[in-house]
């Protein structure tokens, strides 16, 4: 019997601040047309796959997007803000050309210390990670071989999946995750982390 403890994340579906390629964290829009679309072909994804527990970002897209998923599972879902994405503060809501005109300072802090700079009124990738992956250990810790689905932001999965297949946030770039895919990390009995599959769509 496997006894694994699996964790698949799907990213929320688009929003119209994803079309206009803004950053955006703590904004809270709502799915537009594609993205109700690319989460009922979600739903199809996970026919195959059985649930236990469903947690999601408290943000409206990814609510929306839950929702969606729940009309097939109808579990509670447990929203956690936790799953938030990064905070970007003073740069939510804006393009890259005008975070860079507007907070030059800010910004070349930014990319030059990618991983602990603090963005003013908003947070650092590494305290995103910190929370995200605290509560991804409460969650696997407390539920040892269930099955848990997890709604929430491209950042807030890749800096989880970092931590775990590399332990550090290096790997942050390394993954591609489109609206609506599904990705599922898997934890054996003595804790060995691996990745089943990445940005199912």
């Amino acid at each position: 019997m496997n006894k694994n403890t699996n964790i698949i994340f799907i990213r929320h579906g688009e929003t119209d601040l994803n079309i206009k390629k803004v950053y955006f964290g703590h904004l809270d829009p709502s799915l537009n047309k594609l993205g109700i679309e690319q989460i009922n072909n979600t739903k199809k994804i996970l026919s195959n796959e059985k649930i236990d527990l469903f947690y999601s970002s408290d943000l409206k897209r990814c609510v929306e997007s839950s929702e969606i998923i729940n009309e097939f599972y109808k579990l509670d879902i447990i929203k956690d803000q936790n799953f938030r994405e990064l905070n970007f503060g003073i740069f939510e809501g804006k393009s890259h050309a005008e975070v860079t005109e507007e907070f030059p300072d800010e910004s070349k802090m930014l990319f030059e210390n990618w991983k602990e700079y603090k963005i003013p009124k908003g947070e650092s990738l590494k305290e995103q990670l910190i929370r995200s992956v605290n509560k991804i250990e409460e969650i696997k810790n407390k539920n040892s071989s269930k099955n848990i689905l997890v709604m929430a932001h491209s950042g807030t999965i890749k800096s989880i999946l970092t931590h775990y297949l590399y332990e550090n946030l290096d790997g942050f770039w390394k993954f591609r995750l489109d609206n609506g895919s599904a990705t599922k990390l898997c934890f054996t009995e003595d804790n060995f982390s691996y990745l089943e599959y990445l940005n199912r769509v």
